[in-house]
């Protein structure tokens, strides 16, 4: 074996990373390198072609040991041989029965654990019927302690870890959900996972809170109290990232802001009197994965580093610095044009996550930009950690990535631009000031304008949107939950609430331990077996304290804008029988074209814009009497630099003879931009163009209505 390895070895003699560029120099013939080859992030720092071991990142030990501070490489020493990979299935579905059976199905097809994110109306603590019907319903029901039990029947809790993602409503759910454990026997010490206690994630995604931040930084400290003397094997609170991530968010920001907000959640815990110890144990971490496969990667890494760094700053042991990272596959990447392309788009986020070190990850549905999931994606979401975890063998590995000079140089990279960027918003008040005075929101909108503006110019692909449109794709269709259902259920089990006369003596129960100074969580439970309900619970905990209400961070998906035009194209051809279509002047033989008729033809339809194509003119007159054939309204124009000068004098007074009301012609003009323009071309389609603005302007100009 090692014979054959040496003579092959000895067919690629060694080389040095000085002679590659050399040879990189030549091939690029004074090309500029810096910009052939060099990649500048949203972030502003700059990925290199290649690393060697002195574009490493500058440490003694790079890698350093699995399982152990500063837990770059992992939480685990090893991988998880024991098959014990945490796959946690997300469960949103409004119908309970439904719900029910998904949980079902999933738990008997390898899910670990599970996370609850419970509907808008439960994140907001409301009750009455008239706002609960102003409130779109978006995740699971649970308006008494009474219905979570009906939606966690059949799930075995002390032997499932629960996530239960109720916005700025956790302590209310989670009193409830301790009332069930009880009702059925179950020591709360033996029940496992989150309680996703993140108020100020709650703001960002919801842009509410059901009571104000003292009340709120209260809750969370009673909260994590009771937790700490009663259920160990959960954590009370979840720093999560995704409302970040959805707007926009870098992965420097996202690192920056989680650490921001664990530093506050451990201030609170801490002032209150909870060493660091055991404050950090109550904290863990949720992250989006986007699909940029290292830099994602590296992310989760360098997220791990960065919270070691700040709780052994805070003087937390070894075992302090450790967390639990879950992880989620973005929501921002997914499209709902040919959406099968987002099995691929999971499938590279979730290798990210396991070999980045998630302790957990979460696989959305392929089909979730376009409603509730069907059965078909959802088993393909688990498939897809089935087979990298069984198969590829992905967590059987601890830190499979550790070493790689790309990897290690990337991380610390992250790391260090992150905590500086953390560093400015301690700076600056902390995370809660920054949230509610509206920084976040402006920081994130800087970069989510450089994304968008790289993905309207195409130097950011979305493939079977951006890049390679399929006009003629069959629609995936997904029929929105039914809400009838689920509101009847919810006012009955309302009114049966009301009827029962509990409510007086909830809220009595939970004033009397405000009045004694005792936790309210555990005279919330008290509260929750009495029969009150989600509302009273909420309205109680919050002790008249005025709600926060302001405007949520936006979600940007990368393919919006172009699948809005594509919506826009397609109702007008719904309405009109034909779908808007611009004719492909080719001028001469097939190679003086095919370039640019090809790019053309990609432009229009990202845009949801049809293309009549040909192989070619040999007179101005011929494409424009082809041009009036074709019924057209738009001319695209598609030949050399050389032939432009010849053609247009002679074809622009034809083609505008036969009606085109737009003549656009690909390529750059450069000094001639002017005489074309006189001469009546409209518009420049070229690389770097705006894909977005120059199709609006199309379709506003030929009347398709917006």
């Amino acid at each position: 074996m090692s014979n054959t390895q040496d003579k092959l070895l000895a067919e690629f003699p060694e080389t040095t990373f000085q002679a590659w560029r050399q040879q990189v120099d030549k091939d690029l013939k004074g090309g500029d390198f810096q910009k052939r080859l060099v990649t500048k992030l949203l972030d502003g720092f700059e990925v290199q072609p290649l690393y060697a071991p002195s574009e490493a990142a500058p440490s003694a030990d790079i890698a350093g040991f699995a399982g152990l501070p500063p837990y770059r490489r992992g939480a685990r020493a090893v991988g998880r041989h024991d098959a014990s990979w945490d796959m946690r299935t997300l469960h949103e579905h409004s119908d309970v029965q439904q719900l029910r059976a998904n949980i079902t199905a999933d738990l008997q097809r390898g899910a670990r654990s599970l996370w609850l994110r419970f509907d808008a109306t439960v994140r907001f603590g409301l009750d009455a019927d008239a706002l609960r019907t102003a409130v779109k319903l978006d995740g699971v029901p649970c308006i008494s302690a009474l219905q979570l039990e009906q939606v966690l029947l059949g799930v075995d809790l002390a032997a499932v870890p629960l996530m239960l993602d109720a916005g700025g409503n956790a302590a209310a759910v989670a009193a409830m959900f301790f009332g069930v454990a009880r009702k059925r026997g179950v020591p709360l010490q033996k029940l496992q996972g989150s309680l996703c206690c993140d108020p100020l994630g709650a703001i960002a995604q919801d842009g509410t809170l059901p009571h104000s931040s003292a009340a709120a930084c209260a809750l969370a400290i009673d909260l994590a109290r009771f937790t700490a003397a009663n259920a160990s094997g959960l954590r009370s609170m979840n720093v999560s990232t995704s409302a970040y991530h959805d707007a926009g968010a870098s992965s420097v920001q996202e690192i920056a802001y989680a650490l921001a907000t664990g530093v506050c959640y451990l201030g609170w815990l801490t002032q209150a009197g909870l060493d660091v110890g055991s404050a950090a144990r109550q904290i863990g971490f949720t992250y989006s994965v986007g699909s940029d496969l290292f830099l994602e990667l590296a992310k989760l890494r360098a997220a791990r580093l960065c919270w070691s760094k700040v709780v052994a700053a805070c003087g937390g042991d070894d075992a302090a610095q450790n967390t639990t990272l879950h992880a989620v596959t973005s929501r921002r990447t997914k499209t709902q044009r040919d959406p099968w392309v987002n099995m691929l788009r999971s499938t590279t986020e979730a290798f990210s996550a396991m070999a980045g070190g998630a302790d957990s990850l979460t696989t959305r549905g392929f089909d979730e930009a376009i409603g509730p999931s069907d059965t078909f994606a959802q088993r393909i979401a688990r498939n897809v950690q089935v087979v990298l975890n069984e198969e590829a063998h992905v967590t059987q590995v601890a830190d499979p990535a550790g070493g790689s000079y790309y990897v290690e140089s990337l991380t610390d990279t992250l790391a260090r631009t992150a905590w500086a960027a953390f560093q400015q918003i301690e700076a600056q008040g902390g995370m809660q000031q920054a949230l509610l005075s509206g920084l976040i929101g402006k920081q994130i909108a800087e970069v989510a304008d450089k994304r968008s503006a790289a993905l309207r110019k195409r130097s950011t692909s979305v493939l079977g949107v951006n890049q390679y449109a399929n006009l003629n794709e069959e629609p995936v269709l997904r029929p929105a939950a039914d809400a009838t259902k689920a509101r009847g259920e919810q006012s009955a089990e309302l009114t049966r609430l009301r009827s029962a006369h509990s409510q007086d003596a909830a809220v009595a129960v939970i004033n009397r331990a405000r009045s004694a100074g005792s936790s309210l969580v555990a005279a919330a439970v008290e509260a929750a077996a009495l029969g009150a309900s989600l509302g009273t619970l909420s309205t109680a905990l919050a002790g008249g304290a005025k709600a926060i209400c302001q405007p949520p961070l936006p979600v940007h998906r990368d393919a919006d804008l172009y699948e809005a035009l594509r919506t826009r194209c397609d109702l007008h051809a719904a309405k009109s029988g034909q779908r808007p279509t611009a004719f492909l002047c080719n001028l001469g033989a097939i190679p003086q074209h095919k370039a640019r008729s090809a790019f053309s033809t990609g432009f229009m339809n990202a845009g949801g814009i049809a293309v009549a194509d040909n192989e070619g003119f040999a007179t101005p007159q011929a494409a424009a009497d082809a041009f009036a054939a074709s019924g057209a309204a738009l001319v695209l124009i598609c030949g050399s630099d050389d032939q432009y000068p010849d053609w247009l004098p002679a074809l622009l007074p034809l083609l505008q003879g036969k009606g085109a009301r737009e003549v656009v012609l690909a390529g750059r003009p450069g000094e001639r931009e002017a005489a074309y323009l006189q001469a009546g071309v409209t518009r420049f389609i070229f690389l770097g163009s705006d894909v977005i603005a120059t199709l609006t302007g199309l379709l506003d100009r030929i009347g398709v209505a917006s």
